[in-house]
C-alpha cells in the first residue's frame, strides 16, 4: 500500500521545505559545481576539501544526514547521498536506476528522521532530461516507501519518529513544465505498480479469481477510458477454453477471464497491442503437488495478471494514443476429487489437444487458451504475455532479470520488437534477457496420445523455461499478429529477505515487486505513433 505523496516542480530558489537531498559522485572535483549551485560556494569547497584531503567519499548508496545552516543556504537538514564513481557509470539507464535508488533511500531516511518533506537536487546537472527526471523521483520515492501492512496489527518497521512523506519538491532551473508532465507520468506508473504489489501480496483467501476480477472492474470503473468485461465459466465453455477450465475444475472457486479495454482511437481502428497475464490466484501444483516449502507464497502466482491490470491503469492515466486490451485468465490450481490429473487430454480454444504430463505446468494452459482467444477476437498487431511461469528461469537468471522470448514472421520484425522491449525494460529498471525459442525444442513437448504435451517428462533434457515458451508459441496466430513476446517473471516477481544482494532500494525487502507494470507502460509509449 502506498501513501499519497504530492510532488512539486519548483525553481532552485524555492525554500518551501528546509530539507534537501544532494547527490554526489565518488570523485571529489566533479561535484564542486553541483554542490555550489545548491549549497553555495563555501559549503561546496568544504565538502570537496573533505573528500580530497581526508579521503572521505560517498560510495553508491552511502549517505550522511547532516544539520544544515539555514542562515547560509536555507536548509536545516542536508542528506548527502553517493552515486558511486562517475567513470564507472557507462550507460544513462544505469545512472537513472541509481538515481531512482538513492531517491528511495532519501525518502526512507527523511521519514525515519521525522521529516515529512524534502527537496531533490536538480538532476539536470547529471544530464537527466526533465522529461525523465520527474518520473525517476516519483518512482524512487513512492516505490521506496511502499509497505504492505494490511494484516499487521502493529507495524514492526516504523521507527519512533517515523513520519510519512507528504511532499517532495523537485528543484529545477527553468524546466517546471516538462518536469510537471514527467511527474504525472511517473505517478501513473508508480501508483499502478503499488496496485500490482498489493494484489500479489494479498493471500488467496482474500483474492480468488472472481475477487481479482472485481478488483479489475474497480480499476476500469475509476478510469473513464477503460471498459471491463468478464468471461464466466459458461462463457469460457462456450468459447471452448478447455485447457483453462481443466485447470480450474479442481476448485470450488470458478475460473474466469477478466478483460479490460482501452481504445482512445476507437475499436474500429483495431488493436495495436494486447497484453495477456497469467492469474493463478493459488497454485498447489495439483496432483503433481509442490513441496510445502514451495507452496506458501503461491498466492502470488497471479503476478502476471496483476502486471497487466496495473499496466492498463497506467496506460489510461497517461492517456497514451494507442488501442490496448488486457486479458487476465484467472483460476486456482488445487487438488480434489474433481481436479484434472496427469494423463488427462484436454482440448484447447485453438482446437489442439494437450496431454497433461504435469499438473504443476498449469499456467501455460491458461495462457494458451487466452492467447488463442485474444488472437481470434482482437487480432492485435503486437501481443505480449507475462507470467510467473517456470522455476527454470530462476535457475537461469536469478532474481533481478526476467526472461524474454520473442517471435515474428520476419527476423527484422522479431529483432525490432525485442529491441523495443529491451529499451522499455532499461527505462523502467526492469531488466530483460533474451532467451532462445527455436523449433528444435518442440521434440520435448511431443505427445504419443495428443497433439502436444504440456510439459517435458524428461528432466534430464532441461530447458524448462524454453519449452514452456515453445508451447505457448503454438497458440499464437502469426497470420494476424506481427510480433509476440513472452516474459517469464518467475525470477523477478517476488523478493525474499534471503536475497541479501538486492541492489535496488526501491524494491521491497520481501514480497511483490510489481514487475511488469512500468515495463509494459514504457512499451506502450514506444509503440505510440509518434512515440512519447
Amino acid at each position: 500500500m502506498h501513501r499519497d505523496i504530492d510532488f512539486h516542480a519548483v525553481p532552485l530558489s524555492d525554500r518551501t521545505t528546509a530539507n534537501l537531498m544532494v547527490t554526489i559522485y565518488e570523485e571529489p572535483e566533479v561535484n564542486r559545481e553541483h554542490l555550489a549551485k545548491h549549497l553555495g560556494k563555501g559549503t561546496a569547497d568544504a565538502v570537496v576539501e573533505l573528500m580530497t584531503k581526508h579521503r572521505v567519499s560517498w560510495r553508491y548508496k552511502e549517505f550522511n544526514l547532516l544539520p544544515g545552516a539555514s542562515d547560509v543556504h536555507g536548509f536545516e537538514w542536508i542528506l548527502l547521498l553517493g552515486l558511486g564513481k562517475k567513470s564507472k557509470i557507462r550507460h544513462p539507464h544505469r545512472l537513472h536506476d541509481r538515481l531512482r535508488s538513492v531517491i528511495a533511500i532519501s525518502a526512507r531516511q527523511f521519514r525515519r528522521k521525522g521529516l515529512g518533506a524534502f527537496a531533490v537536487d536538480d538532476l539536470s546537472d547529471f544530464g537527466v532530461a526533465p522529461e525523465i527526471a520527474g518520473r525517476l523521483v516519483v518512482e524512487g520515492a513512492m516505490l521506496g516507501t511502499y509497505r504492505f501492512h494490511r494484516y499487521k496489527t502493529k507495524s514492526d518497521e516504523a521507527a519512533p519518529d517515523d513520519v510519512p512523506i507528504s511532499d517532495v519538491y523537485l528543484l529545477t532551473d527553468g524546466h517546471q513544465g516538462a518536469l510537471a508532465d514527467s511527474i504525472e507520468s511517473g505517478t501513473a506508473r508508480a501508483t499502478s505498480t503499488c496496485l500490482a504489489r498489493d494484489l500479489v501480496n494479498t493471500p488467496a483467501k482474500d483474492l480468488t479469481p472472481l475477487s481479482f476480477a472485481n478488483e479489475a472492474k474497480k480499476v476500469a470503473d475509476s478510469e473513464p477510458e477503460l471498459e471491463f468485461e468478464l468471461l464466466g465459466a459458461n462463457d469460457m465453455e462456450r468459447e471452448g477454453m478447455g485447457l483453462h477450465l481443466g485447470v480450474g475444475q479442481g476448485s470450488q472457486e470458478p475460473p474466469c477471464v477478466a478483460i479490460v479495454h482501452y481504445a482512445p482511437r476507437g475499436e474500429s481502428r483495431g488493436w495495436n497491442m494486447a497484453l495477456v497475464g497469467k492469474g493463478v490466484t493459488f497454485d498447489s501444483g495439483g496432483y503433481n503437488i509442490k513441496p510445502s516449502s514451495g507452496m506458501t507464497r503461491m498466492y502470488g502466482d497471479m503476478a502476471g495478471a496483476a502486471a497487466v491490470l496495473g499496466a492498463m491503469r497506467s496506460i489510461a492515466q497517461q492517456r497514451l494514443d494507442l488501442n490496448v486490451v488486457g486479458v487476465m485468465p484467472l483460476s486456482e490450481n488445487l487438488v480434489s476429487g474433481k481436479a484434472y490429473k496427469p494423463g488427462d487430454v484436454l482440448r484447447s480454444h485453438h482446437g489442439r489437444t494437450v496431454e497433461i504430463t504435469n499438473t504443476d505446468a498449469e499456467g501455460r494452459l491458461l495462457l494458451a487458451d487466452s492467447l488463442s482467444y485474444t488472437c481470434r477476437r482482437y487480432q492485435p498487431e503486437f501481443l505480449v504475455d507475462i507470467a510467473t511461469l517456470t522455476g527454470a528461469i530462476v535457475i537461469a537468471l536469478g532474481h533481478f532479470v526476467s526472461g524474454l522470448f520473442t517471435h515474428a514472421n520476419s527476423t527484422d520484425d522479431d529483432d525490432a520488437f525485442a529491441g523495443k522491449l529491451f529499451a522499455s525494460g532499461r527505462e523502467a529498471g526492469e531488466w530483460l534477457w533474451r532467451m532462445p525459442i527455436d523449433d528444435d525444442y518442440k521434440v520435448q513437448i511431443a505427445s504419443d496420445v495428443a497433439d502436444l504435451a504440456n510439459c517435458s517428462t524428461d528432466r534430464a533434457t532441461g530447458a524448462g523455461a524454453i519449452t514452456a515458451a515453445v508451447f505457448l508459441k503454438e497458440f499464437v496466430d502469426f497470420d494476424v499478429v506481427k510480433a509476440w513476446a513472452h516474459i517469464d517473471i518467475a525470477s523477478s516477481a517476488l523478493m525474499e529477505r534471503a536475497l541479501i544482494y538486492n541492489k535496488s532500494p526501491y524494491q521491497p525487502r520481501e514480497g511483490a515487486t510489481g514487475v511488469g507494470v512500468r515495463l509494459l507502460s514504457s512499451l506502450a509509449a514506444h509503440l505510440e505513433d509518434p512515440p512519447k
